[in-house]
């Protein structure tokens, strides 16, 4: 290409001074990150742009600019213009009046931009240099590998050069901030933002891992939503500074560049959305298919596929543009929804609705700005570093503290509750075994009063004929059979009076009602019983006759189903924390494992858990090879005798 006079070019340079005024480093200073250069000695750029449909080379684009059909926008500090299907071109000069040379790294940062190609020219029109950028582009072909778009400039002692860079965003945003920082600075803030990017993403992660822990744990869907809300939102924030890029997908797929921040705002939104429905019991808005209700949950959840679906339609500019950008403009809705439905809540719900609003405030300010940002309906940006990192990170720790507030109250509910119905379930107990004890008492009173008297009665008739009959061998015989089996009879009734209740039991120590009833067993079983009581503090007759009822229930066990022949029965009284306990040993074939895991099963375990629940102790099985053990551990109430 024939090299463009140098006259002109040197009128080119005298215009940018006339659009733009003098400029000087601090012409280019954009915020949030402070821009300096090395020195100042160099001059800084006015900024001009041009769109086009089509895509041209730079040096028909040079020519464009030559002739004046470039728009200035002066100093360089934010381009926008919403969502686009153009390619856009933007030129600026740089002089260095050094007798060095002079490095500075140019970034123009959108989180958007496909291909990003810089082309360098010098005085005579001739093309220096190329350098590549975009999420096109993996780390080996980028300019330089970071988070952003940036390229390294390297100005030749006293030289002047034109730049040309081209931005290919189409059927996506041009929110482009430009920057242009010296080397040093320029890493010096990239480790700073990246520590800090570190520490956000921490708290984000420990946020969505509490969230995923109650939802583990309670088994609402609330907290699910929750947890979604929280990836989206990191995902948001990591993308729009080009750290998800970076760390995760930029070498492998950066065409997800196109989606992701579209896609994570439609989902961020609407899991915020279904958390405060679940968090306040609101019945979703909805419509019917096939005649059944579906939460419109469901139709954005639908939108969102479609959002990711335009990746696979990458040329397809006017759709992605469309659908993109409705896209921000749902979310925004969403937002606007959630915070309506807060609002309802404000007399229904009470204070925890003010806590909640405070969380969603300054989140939807600041999403809300960042979404008209995107859309080119507003350069600004009261919140640093934007609307949605300041907003998502105050609203994540308030509502944090919230559920984990509320985690609290429910679990102390939830405790009381449980004490509650523990308390409940011991007055029960309670009551039914004291109409067990006076039903046992009645019948007891009953027997030994009435059939016990009677059958007293008959056996002195009966002794009284054997005296009268002494002549007669044959009704001697069969008076002495009828003696013996009224003696059994006898027998028998005092040992049924004896477990339905111990005569005189309140004044009778353990030791002596447990030894009676084992004289009563040892005459119909042929089971070696020992036993050892202890020196037990006086005990309350409920407790002392519950106790005893135990160690009968564990006997009967043994009796009736172990097939033993040595049991062993312990008591002692434990000083270091004030508790009984009793261990009841067999040598048989074991209980079960189905009744130990359901005592409902049999009515003797399910006794034996109701005693000791009414007691407010413990229950303990050891079954093995060589028999069972029972341990029961039952707390001490003092009254005011020492020892029984």
């Amino acid at each position: 290409m024939k090299p463009y006079n140098k006259y002109l070019w040197f009128l080119v340079v005298l215009l940018s001074f006339f659009w733009a005024g003098e400029l000087n480093a601090e012409g280019f200073t954009v915020q949030p990150i402070p821009v300096s250069y090395p020195n100042d000695e160099l001059i800084g750029p006015s900024m001009f742009y041009l769109e086009e449909e089509d895509d041209s080379n730079p040096y028909q684009v040079l020519e464009r600019f030559l002739d004046g059909q470039f728009t200035s926008f002066g100093e360089a500090k934010l381009f926008n213009k919403g969502y686009t299907e153009s390619i856009w071109w933007f030129a600026f000069m740089l002089e260095n009046n050094l007798n060095e040379n002079n490095k500075v790294i140019f970034s123009p940062v959108g989180a958007a931009i496909k291909e990003g190609i810089l082309y360098t020219f010098d005085p005579d029109g001739e093309l220096l240099n190329e350098q590549y950028s975009g999420f096109l582009y993996s780390e080996k072909r980028r300019d330089m590998n970071s988070r952003i778009n940036s390229y390294q400039i390297i100005l030749p002692p006293l030289a002047q050069r034109l730049f040309l860079l081209k931005v290919d965003s189409r059927g996506l945003n041009t929110y482009i901030p430009f920057y242009l920082d010296g080397v040093n600075e320029y890493w010096e803030y990239e480790v700073t933002r990246t520590s800090i990017y570190g520490t956000v993403t921490g708290v984000l992660l420990m946020a969505t891992g509490l969230g995923l822990f109650f939802w583990l744990y309670f088994k609402e869907s609330m907290y699910l939503a929750f947890a979604g809300y929280l990836i989206s939102s990191l995902i948001l924030i990591l993308e729009e500074d080009g750290f998800l890029f970076l760390w995760v997908y930029g070498d492998y797929f950066g065409q997800l560049s196109a989606v992701i921040i579209p896609l994570f705002s439609v989902l961020m939104s609407v899991f915020l959305l279904q958390f405060i429905h679940y968090f306040f019991g609101i019945k979703p808005y909805g419509f019917s298919i096939a005649e059944k209700s579906v939460p419109l949950f469901y139709a954005i959840y639908l939108y969102a596929f479609l959002v990711f679906l335009t990746l696979f339609f990458s040329t397809s500019y006017s759709f992605n543009r469309y659908v993109n950008g409705f896209a921000l403009f749902l979310s925004f809705i969403n937002m606007m929804l959630i915070l309506f439905l807060t609002f309802s809540q404000f007399k229904k719900k009470g204070k925890i609705t003010y806590f909640i609003f405070a969380a969603l405030a300054l989140l939807i300010f600041g999403f809300s700005n960042y979404v008209l940002n995107l859309q080119g309906f507003t350069d600004w940006h009261p919140l640093k570093p934007n609307g949605l990192i300041f907003g998502s990170i105050v609203n994540v720790i308030v509502l944090t503290i919230g559920i984990s507030h509320r985690y609290y109250q429910i679990r102390r509910d939830k405790d009381r509750l449980t004490a509650k119905m523990l308390e409940q379930e011991r007055k029960t107990a309670q009551s039914i075994i004291e109409a067990q004890e006076k039903e046992r008492q009645r019948i007891a009173k009953d027997l030994h009063d009435d059939l016990g008297g009677l059958l007293a009665m008959i056996k002195l008739k009966i002794d009284s004929i054997l005296l009268d009959q002494k002549e007669n061998d044959n009704n001697k015989t069969s008076l002495e059979e009828t003696q013996k089996l009224m003696q059994m009879a006898c027998h028998d009734l005092r040992f049924i009076a004896h477990e339905l209740m111990p005569l005189e039991a309140a004044e009778k120590r353990l030791k002596t009602m447990v030894s009676e009833v084992l004289d009563l067993v040892k005459v119909q079983n042929k089971i070696k019983i020992a036993y050892d009581i202890g020196d037990i503090p006086y005990l309350n007759i409920d407790t002392k006759i519950n106790l005893f009822r135990i160690i009968k229930e564990l006997l009967n066990n043994i009796i009736k189903h172990s097939e033993a022949s040595e049991a062993d029965i312990q008591v002692f009284f434990d000083n270091f924390d004030d508790s009984i306990t009793l261990m009841v040993s067999d040598n048989g074939k074991g209980i079960p494992d189905e009744f130990i895991k359901n005592p409902n099963g049999g009515m003797g375990l399910s006794n034996l858990h109701k005693r000791v629940d009414y007691l407010k102790g413990q229950l303990h099985f050891d079954v093995n090879k060589n028999g069972t053990t029972v341990i029961v551990t039952i707390p001490f109430e003092k009254i005011d005798k020492t020892y029984e």
